[in-house]
């Protein structure tokens, strides 16, 4: 039902905040999808208010983090989702992403007893490696590796993706359940000490943050706003005579994810509850962009 009261733009502000906190404009279009505001005409319709009105609110809601604009697509409720804190730097080697994935999320996530984080069936595939690949792994162009991939999930929704990357010869050598399309339950590590002897004795990490490829959009549900980011960390782990022998990738999206490293005598709540979510705000007074509205 139309509304015939003019309001300004903050009064359609608040409302419309409410409306998304309330659940009518939350995320939706799927279990983890995401909900279009109504086009511009239809809440000029609604609040009997200015184009310009109309936009100055929509324009506070965005600097506030609550909607984005995308080109040719429209105004997006932006989900807010519980931010996981992940520690990188873990307390002893072989507690770190590529290893026992679930006992080392719950510890060094910090995941709270009644969450869960759980991953998807392990997609195995040998691949000639890429010059980039060969580089990390130290060998060279052309050399075949054995990618094991999987899709890691927090509460059920899409978390972080992962693709550890071997040496071919590992898997002929003796280290067979590489090609294995099932978890290693004692972790890869293990299973290569076990097998060829190898051990982590040190790793080294490079972070970068980018751009979503359209596989990573679908999977974490993003969009093409500037805020649709992910970080990607790339591990190298290290035997005792300095050969690199495992490359895990990990593709995190930044609105869901902080990520930590600690070194040296850290105080106990910084390590097991780092971060804080300060509280959103409301509309002020004076408009979010120059020029008063015509309301």
């Amino acid at each position: 039902m139309a509304r015939t009261t003019p309001r300004r733009w903050r009064d359609i502000a608040s409302d419309l905040l409410q409306r998304i906190e309330a659940g009518d404009l939350s995320p939706g279009d799927g279990k983890f999808g995401r909900r279009r505001l109504p086009p511009e005409k239809e809440l000029e319709a609604y609040y009997g208010a200015s184009r310009n009105t109309v936009r100055e609110a929509l324009s506070w809601l965005q600097q506030q983090g609550f909607v984005v604009s995308e080109q040719g697509k429209g105004t997006f409720v932006v989900h807010r989702p519980n931010i996981v804190h992940v520690t990188l730097s873990a307390a002893e080697l072989g507690l770190a992403p590529g290893n026992r994935s679930g006992q080392w999320y719950n510890r060094d996530a910090f995941i709270p007893a009644n969450r869960e984080v759980t991953v998807s069936p392990v997609k195995v595939e040998v691949q000639e490696g890429t010059k980039v690949i060969a580089r990390y792994l130290q060998s060279n162009p052309g050399s075949e590796f054995v990618s094991r991939h999987q899709e890691l999930f927090f509460d059920e929704r899409p978390w972080a993706l992962q693709t550890s990357f071997y040496p071919l010869s590992f898997a002929t050598e003796g280290a067979s359940r590489l090609l294995s399309p099932r978890d290693i339950p004692e972790g890869a590590v293990a299973y290569l000490g076990e097998t060829l002897g190898y051990s982590e004795v040190g790793f080294h990490d490079e972070i970068r943050a980018r751009i979503p490829d359209e596989n990573e959009k679908r999977f974490f549900n993003l969009g093409d706003s500037a805020a649709d980011v992910v970080f990607e960390t790339v591990r190298t782990a290290y035997s005792p005579d300095g050969k690199a022998f495992r490359l895990t990738v990990t593709v995190w999206p930044a609105d869901r994810t902080r990520l930590h490293y600690n070194h040296g005598q850290v105080p106990d709540d910084v390590l097991w509850a780092p971060g804080s979510e300060a509280p959103p705000s409301h509309p002020p007074e004076s408009p979010p962009v120059e020029g008063a509205a015509s309301d």
